[in-house]
């Protein structure tokens, strides 16, 4: 965003929260840990909303595609209209791809929250497939663990 490639001149600004976004820019490989902040963003974020996913890494994992911790196909678990090719993409192919999605909006074409609205039911399964593998095995916290202890000492 700097003054070579200064995208204010597009109409394009940075936000300060999700609530006042309307497009999600997601840059790097997702982590299963970052998936969960990224679904909550692209949930709290108002309609109209799209999704630019940049680079290899948000669509096969990159050079992390044989990680156990790493997502390999973003749109499975958001929408995502645009997809900028390039690890990571040069700046020209990021306008190209923020002008590509304004004519997209223009003409309608556009509307992957829609297709999240319609197939809830299948985003939220696969996000449940993959973020469970986030949930603690013993099932206990420490502070739970704790108190049974108390407990049994006490009988």
């Amino acid at each position: 965003m700097t003054s070579r490639w200064d995208v204010e001149r597009f109409g394009i600004g940075p936000m300060a929260t999700p609530r006042q976004a309307d497009v999600l820019l997601v840059t790097g490989y997702v982590s299963l840990k970052t998936l969960k902040r990224i679904i909550r963003t692209y949930e709290q974020m108002p309609e109209p909303k799209w999704v630019l996913a940049f680079g290899s890494c948000t669509v096969n994992g990159g050079i992390y595609w044989d990680s156990y911790n790493t997502i390999t196909n973003l749109a499975e678990y958001i929408p995502v209209d645009i997809t900028v090719s390039g690890c990571m993409p040069r700046p020209e192919a990021v306008m190209d791809a923020l002008q590509t999605l304004m004519k997209m909006i223009q003409s309608g074409e556009a509307g992957a929250y829609k297709k999240y609205k319609e197939n809830y039911e299948y985003y939220k399964a696969n996000q449940d497939r993959v973020l469970k593998k986030t949930v603690p095995i013993l099932g206990q916290t420490p502070k739970n663990d704790l108190e049974g202890k108390n407990e049994d000492a006490k009988e």
